[in-house]
């Protein structure tokens, strides 16, 4: 009895459990939304890529996505990225200044310090900048994210209030958005299937085309035509990757 009147009689404690509880709905609704945008736009982003390799023909994409794997998801998004080195290394360049600071000079001030997500996004377009300068000699990649970055640097210096930093508080703000958008666009506008080309000999003449899937007794090829062929294994002779 005493108990129970200690525990009514201490509202704080109450009020305290109560947000406490609240913290952790709120935060575990906001992780949900996360995932459930991360999936979303994860799915779009391969529907696009398999109807852009099919050429936009539906019957083509689902003989496609009968011999699709999630296992493939990592290699389908490299493919992209290095499918269109320049598109990508255009992507970098805008994004990478953009993270950069909005780390280093955030809107508003610093009021705190930045988020680990935020370092980590910024840390991770510096380092894919680097390596593909290296692996592309794309060293405009560089140039062009050091003139975008002084742009917006000297758009915050020029328009400390009204609608231009309006507009570039905007624009750093959208790191994700212009990210989302790039990535999507990528899936469209690449059309090279995620595996290598091949050359396979068979016994009725040569044909060239992507293997999307190899079972006992049968492949089934993507051709340069963009039709899905099923070949008997015994009829390939001999199968090279071309080397584009």
């Amino acid at each position: 009895m005493a108990a129970s009147d200690t525990g009514s009689a201490d509202p704080g404690a109450a009020e305290a459990r109560t947000e406490a509880e609240s913290a952790a709905a709120n935060a575990a609704a906001k992780t949900g939304a996360v995932v459930g945008t991360t999936a979303g736009i994860a799915t779009l982003f391969l529907l696009l890529r398999l109807l852009a390799v099919s050429e936009w023909t539906w019957g083509t994409a689902g003989a496609v996505a009968d011999s699709f794997d999630f296992g493939d998801a990592l290699p389908i998004a490299f493919g992209t990225l290095f499918a269109r080195p320049e598109l990508t290394g255009a992507l970098i360049a805008l994004l990478l200044p953009l993270a950069l600071l909005h780390v280093l000079w955030p809107i508003g001030g610093r009021t705190a310090a930045p988020s680990l997500g935020r370092v980590l996004v910024a840390v991770a377009l510096l380092t894919i900048a680097y390596v593909w300068i290296r692996t592309f000699h794309s060293w405009w990649v560089g140039i062009g994210a050091l003139a975008f970055g002084g742009l917006l640097v000297a758009a915050r210096l020029i328009w400390k209030r009204g609608i231009g930093h309006r507009i570039v508080a905007a624009a750093m703000r959208s790191v994700g958005a212009v990210a989302v958008i790039g990535i999507l666009l990528l899936a469209v506008l690449v059309d090279t299937p995620w595996m290598s080309k091949e050359r396979l000999e068979t016994g009725t003449g040569a044909l060239e085309g992507w293997v999307l899937e190899v079972q006992p007794g049968f492949l089934k090829v993507l051709t340069e035509h963009r039709e899905v062929e099923i070949l008997p294994t015994a009829e390939v002779r001999s199968r090279t990757i071309i080397e584009e």
